[in-house]
């Protein structure tokens, strides 16, 4: 038990480390390198605590895309060091605010605050842990029982903001030859072929 303390105790000091130089680097480059470890740290943290499916969500979604494609972008990006630099102070108040917001939520965290009490629900998690339910397995319970409704509609909003990125993001260039299906469905033969006599004419 006191090993696993220590040990859980190491990742999560180093978690807490790499958030940090995450804010405070300088280059976006190694701020993206310091995302990438915190996240490796935090997978661990879970599969120390018996999540092993949120830590190969972490190692799979968050570090294989999310975090390079980060890394890929700002590479690409051309940032103006100075400019993020003169913008700190404009953008203080929000962060403040975010911030407030963000240890309201913690703090409701630790003093155990529910939405949704223990007698409305149809699955009782202690009877998951002794019947030998697999994290995964149990997680999928939640989500399609008590949590189907809020599952759902996170889904629809995911699918509501890919639609705005491709709307905001489509740009119509009319430089570039494409078919027209209802303009080609309405056109006559008579308007398209013209019978012309030479003889006569010669």
């Amino acid at each position: 038990m006191y090993k696993m303390t220590l040990i859980f105790t190491i990742f999560a000091g180093i978690l807490i480390f790499s958030s940090f130089m995450v804010i405070i680097s300088v280059n976006p480059v190694y701020s993206v390198l310091y995302l990438i470890f915190s996240f490796f740290n935090a997978a661990i943290i879970f599969l120390l605590s018996n999540a092993e499916f949120l830590a190969m969500t972490i190692l799979i979604v968050y570090i294989g895309a999310v975090a390079v494609l980060f890394l890929f972008v700002v590479m690409m990006l051309n940032i103006n060091v100075i400019k993020v630099k003169e913008g700190f102070l404009k953008y203080l108040p929000f962060g403040i605010l975010l911030i407030s917001i963000f240890l309201v939520e913690l703090s409701l965290i630790f003093i155990e605050f529910k939405i949704f009490p223990d007698s409305n629900s149809k699955i009782n998690i202690n009877n998951l842990y002794l019947s030998g339910k697999t994290n995964t397995e149990s997680i999928g319970l939640f989500l399609y029982t008590d949590y189907f409704i809020i599952f759902q509609l996170s889904g629809f909003v995911l699918l509501v903001a890919m639609i705005g990125a491709i709307v905001l993001a489509y740009q119509k260039n009319e430089n570039v030859l494409s078919q027209k299906i209802s303009y080609q469905n309405s056109v006559l033969k008579k308007d398209l072929i013209k019978l012309h006599d030479f003889k006569n004419k010669s």
